[in-house]
């Protein structure tokens, strides 16, 4: 008889999950369904003010965040300001067609992995 040698398997984690703000419904659909395709969780807010809401509620729910900057209700460097006021160290990408300097500024000073 052959002593068979049995690999571990990996222990399961969990897939990341990732808070999506975007008040633009078509391009909020589009980014959610290709994070989806890619294997991440996604929750989705319409505007900053959803998604500091959702993001004070469930913290520890959250890996990454992706967000706008012009949104009703709160910008994105509101609501980001709020989150890192709150505790929140997680990854943020700011997904914007174009911003000054100032601004560019302001998101750095947050922590803000990258700005596409």
């Amino acid at each position: 008889m052959s002593e068979t040698t049995r690999i571990p398997r990996p222990a399961i984690s969990r897939r990341a999950c990732i808070l999506h703000a975007e008040d633009d419904r078509f391009t909020s659909v589009s980014i959610a369904r290709l994070l989806i395709l890619k294997g991440f969780r996604v929750s989705s807010a319409s505007n900053g003010l959803d998604a500091l809401t959702e993001l004070l509620v469930h913290p520890a729910n959250y890996d990454l965040i992706i967000t706008d900057q012009s949104m009703p209700s709160l910008t994105g460097v509101e609501w980001l300001r709020a989150i890192r006021d709150a505790g929140f160290a997680g990854k943020i990408i700011v997904f914007a067609a174009a911003l000054p300097d100032e601004l560019v500024n302001r998101f750095h000073e947050l922590g803000v992995e990258r700005i596409l």
